[in-house]
């Protein structure tokens, strides 16, 4: 009789043990995080074994104000999480059209399906991967992979990846008459100097083909230097085999 006891309260025990980590499982489940200051729900089952990195739906509809212009994310949208701050919206929310933007970010107007990370801070765009899409640059369209908003890999304020212009073979007039050659195996990055007025472009494995005011033949060189909004040159490095 008295083992019978023992038993049942082990079983009651057990019962008991497994009803807190159900709940403690449905509890972590359901994180609640920040964005631009405002707090979204998530249904994230990732996240009671990975509590500092996991994925989630977002509950509700959300309208949320940046300095770049509005982002709403709808019921269901899919969202990467860091602790308790958004980290990542998914371009596949944009593409199902269960979430929205209309970014402008230096007066670049961004395409409607875009990656937009936010993992240096909860209240400030880092990067958006925009996979080869165009946006206009100054009346410029530019197919572009990355528009970098914190890069690290250069003193610059803003990190544009992409190819030279929207078809190669096309060229770019700066406003000095200097033209600029976009090549079709082109890896181009143009670094924006809010402060110092100036844009860089350069390309990781191949010249930029430029042609200066008064001059018959295009120079080969590494990277180049001109005003914003394809304004005069400014300077070039050479390209050097």
């Amino acid at each position: 009789m008295a083992e019978n006891d023992d038993r049942k309260k082990q079983l009651k025990w057990t019962l008991i043990a497994c009803g807190i980590i159900l709940a403690i499982f449905i509890i972590l489940s359901f994180p609640i995080v920040n964005f631009y200051g405002k707090w979204i729900l998530l249904f994230a089952p990732t996240r009671p074994v990975s509590i500092e990195q996991y994925s989630g739906w977002v509950l509700g509809s959300h309208t949320l104000e940046t300095e770049h212009g509005e982002i709403r994310l709808g019921h269901g949208s899919y969202v990467w999480a860091e602790s308790m701050i958004i980290g990542l919206i998914k371009d596949e929310n944009f593409i199902s059209g269960r979430a929205s933007h209309n970014l402008v970010v230096h007066g670049i107007k961004m395409p409607p399906n875009a990656t937009i990370g936010f993992w240096d801070s909860p209240t400030r765009i880092s990067i958006l991967a925009l996979k080869d899409q165009e946006i206009i640059i100054s009346g410029i369209p530019v197919n572009v992979f990355n528009f970098d908003l914190e890069p690290k890999r250069s003193d610059g304020d803003i990190v544009i990846d992409g190819g030279g212009g929207h078809i190669p073979g096309t060229i770019i007039t700066l406003a000095d008459s200097a033209q600029i050659l976009s090549g079709e195996q082109s890896s181009r990055s143009l670094h924006i100097y809010i402060a110092d007025e100036r844009w860089r472009m350069q390309d990781v494995f191949c010249s930029i083909l430029v042609k200066l005011s008064g001059e018959e033949e295009f120079t080969r060189y590494r990277s180049i230097t001109f005003r914003p909004d394809w304004g005069e040159f400014i300077e070039g490095e050479l390209w050097e085999e």
